[in-house]
């Protein structure tokens, strides 16, 4: 294997602004804290000097809780949260039930809130699904990355580049909403190999009780519990709204949004296959709702991937849950059908370079106690910025970096290598947009399954393992868990506000 340092070169991820608005203080905190400072100036003006101590359990409490953090989050921001849960908790909007007698109107999914008005369409053999809430379609291939770690570090490179060729003209063209890329671990079945050996044993004739084929059986049936499935996919979601022009042009209403998705599904592909990427399959409307239905319910997976290629997938109609809840007092979590899951934001990358596929760690995460491997979901949400829009924010946020230096100019506060590493950052940010390169604002999701709140508790203490291994660390988003788990199960090119 080659290790040329020429060829090991790493990879470097935009480094996230810590200054928030002031002083690293996001709105929820700058809300709290005005309040404080307005219940002391009431208080001081009513009642004079002993105002403030009439007023201190008002104006301490805003304080303390501005300036306080619940697992990552500020308090204020927690709180709004956790209250929103509790009002959804009192509205029994926590709990969904899908009874299939009950009425439903024509053209829903079985899916909770406004994403039952979700469409699936069919176009040939690719399926587009349109979100009227936001005018959008997206089309969503499963990728061929087999065997990327075997490849010696200039191919791996290699192939990194040319996938970047592929994403970076997207912030050139207006009409890309989101580009999300996906990964998919889940528990499989060895059906190829079992049929091989049948098929096998009757060609040759050999016994079927024999203390090799005893032997061999005994083999398939304690590995099956650590067959996986690995699977890549990318959603491509178009923006109506931006396109109408070119939607009027091409006779408009539905028949020119699936033609426009068809064009912009063949564009990708060429993309795709010119960066040395090839796609496996397009997702039908079946394949689309499979993915969902295996994310909700993980022990209906064998029945799905042992069907013949003629029923393949999962009609639309069993997309969503048939149980969803997010139970009172554990706001980590959601429970669907046959699984508990919780789901994760990415808020930190690593902070130094990192090789290509650094990612491997949680891509292959294990149960610490069982060495089984971890059901998981994890995907990276692509939002294209113009270049006008992202030196616009670096300008912004260099004004908000000069004016928190100066305020600690004021205090007699030195600045640290955090806040300096942030300017170098914006300052790195800027010559790349003038360089030529586009700018991506992401996001990543993590979703961890497991059959029971036990075995999840030891499914997400190996995935931290493995984030810890990767140089990342993940926040798990309480108290939104359903919506956040809507946005990693269902491959809808969706994203988190």
């Amino acid at each position: 294997m080659t290790t040329s340092t020429d060829h090991a070169r790493p990879v470097r991820l935009a480094r996230r602004s810590r200054q928030g608005i002031v002083m690293g203080l996001d709105p929820w905190q700058l809300t709290f804290l005005t309040a404080a400072a307005l219940t002391v100036l009431i208080g001081v003006n009513r009642f004079g000097p002993p105002g403030l101590l009439y007023t201190a359990p008002v104006y301490l409490a805003f304080g303390v809780t501005a300036l306080t953090s619940i697992h990552g989050v500020s308090t204020p921001k927690m709180g709004g949260l956790w209250l929103t849960k509790q009002l959804r908790h009192a509205a029994g909007a926590t709990t969904e039930t899908f009874r299939p007698e009950r009425p439903s109107l024509a053209g829903t999914l079985n899916l909770p809130g406004t994403r039952a008005s979700i469409q699936l369409w069919q176009v040939g053999n690719v399926a587009a699904v349109y979100n009227p809430g936001d005018r959008s379609v997206s089309v969503v291939a499963e990728l061929e990355v087999q065997g990327f770690l075997m490849h010696d570090l200039p191919e791996r490179f290699d192939l990194a580049e040319q996938f970047d060729r592929v994403l970076g003209p997207f912030t050139q063209r207006p009409g890309i909403k989101r580009v999300t890329l996906q990964e998919r671990t889940l528990p499989t079945t060895i059906r190829a190999a079992r049929e091989h050996y049948d098929t096998v044993r009757r060609m040759r004739d050999l016994n079927p009780e024999s203390p090799v084929a005893r032997n061999y059986r005994d083999v398939m049936d304690q590995s099956e519990r650590f067959e996986v499935a690995h699977r890549n996919y990318i959603t491509f979601t178009l923006d109506l709204v931006t396109l109408a022009p070119q939607l009027k042009s091409l006779g408009g209403g539905k028949d020119a949004i699936l033609q426009l998705a068809t064009i912009e599904a063949g564009n990708l592909a060429d993309a795709l296959a010119a960066a040395k990427i090839t796609v496996r399959r397009w997702l039908s409307p079946r394949d689309v709702a499979a993915l969902a239905r295996l994310a909700f319910d993980p022990e209906f997976a064998a029945t799905v991937q042992n069907r013949p290629e003629d029923l393949a997938g999962v009609d639309p109609v069993a997309i969503g849950p048939m149980f969803l809840d997010e139970p009172r007092g554990r706001n980590g979590i959601v429970v669907t059908d046959s699984g508990v899951h919780s789901t994760m934001w990415i808020h930190e990358w690593p902070r130094s370079d990192a090789p290509v596929g650094f990612l491997a760690p949680v891509v292959f995460a294990r149960h610490p106690n069982t060495g089984e491997a971890i059901t998981h979901i994890f995907s990276i949400v692509l939002t294209p910025v113009p270049v006008a829009k992202a030196l616009k924010r670096i300008r912004d946020e260099k004004k908000v970096w000069r004016g928190n230096e100066k305020l600690r100019a004021k205090r007699g506060a030195d600045g640290s290598a955090a806040d300096a590493a942030d300017w170098r950052a914006l300052e790195q940010q800027e010559q790349e947009l003038a360089n030529g390169h586009g700018e991506f604002r992401y996001g990543a999701y993590l979703t961890v399954t497991g059959p029971d709140e036990e075995r999840l508790d030891q499914a997400i203490a190996g995935m931290r393992n493995a984030l810890s291994r990767a140089g990342m660390e993940a926040q798990v988003l309480y108290c939104q868990q359903a919506e956040a788990l809507m946005v990693n199960a269902l491959p809808v090119g969706l994203g988190m506000r």
